[in-house]
């Protein structure tokens, strides 16, 4: 456990261009208040959650469940924010899920709930995209999302919105992003080629991933060298 946690850390802290997903799990994890609810919405947003944001005692973690059922997180947040008005009540989404069901972002400002949304953004269905690879041993097809400027949405909804782009600015946006009084999303820009690598990889899963690059997947060179530079790093 010692040697994962170290391995996490080293993840989570890098100040690659673009920025690692890890980052922002890590730096909202860090913040977050001792009585935190947090929804995690389904996708490789559950992978970074699950990895990235330590669980502390008093509070509350949930996400959708075996069947994965995506767009949870907004509404988790919004019911766990009117059950417990005076807790801090965060929701950790992708964006595929929520501009899924983003317009009850309005219903949060309507009724003057102030929840906090933190979107992961990396403009693709990101665990349908590797599922494709690993699984089936195909390209990635059909997983590109359109993009949507989620702060502008916020705003125009009545919240108030963010971004955070740079790994080295994003603790001092999460912390501002945090301390606003009412309903606020924060789009955090990733990589959409950084890997939700399992701790130990099969060899099945080794070949249909070769599989993938070999029959045409359109990121292969990126994605490879982005592979094989997490795993060099874990041995140095």
């Amino acid at each position: 456990m010692e040697d994962w946690s170290k391995v996490m850390e080293e993840r989570a802290t890098r100040r690659d261009v673009p920025m690692k997903p890890q980052v922002i799990a890590h730096e909202l994890g860090q913040r977050l208040s001792d009585h935190a609810i947090v929804s995690c919405d389904s996708g490789t947003i559950a992978t970074w959650w699950a990895r990235h944001i330590p669980v502390k005692a008093g509070q509350m973690h949930s996400i959708s469940g075996n069947l994965a059922s995506m767009a949870n997180g907004l509404p988790y947040t919004i019911a766990a924010q009117i059950a417990f008005p005076h807790r801090q009540c965060v929701a950790f989404v992708g964006d595929g899920g929520f501009s899924m069901l983003m317009a009850e972002f309005a219903t949060a400002v309507k009724y003057k709930l102030p929840i906090k949304v933190v979107i992961v953004k990396n403009n693709t269905l990101g665990q349908i995209n590797w599922e494709q690879m690993v699984f089936l041993g195909n390209p990635e097809f059909g997983v590109d999302l359109h993009p949507i400027d989620f702060a502008a949405i916020a705003r125009a909804c009545g919240g108030e919105g963010f971004t955070a782009e740079d790994a080295a600015d994003c603790g001092r946006v999460v912390e501002e992003f945090l301390q606003v009084p009412g309903p606020a999303i924060l789009q955090a820009v990733v990589d959409p080629l950084e890997p939700p690598l399992p701790a130990k990889v099969t060899a099945d899963q080794a070949l249909k991933f070769a599989e993938s690059l070999l029959r045409g997947e359109p990121n292969r060179t990126q994605i490879a060298l982005t592979t094989l530079s997490d795993k060099v790093r874990e041995m140095v």
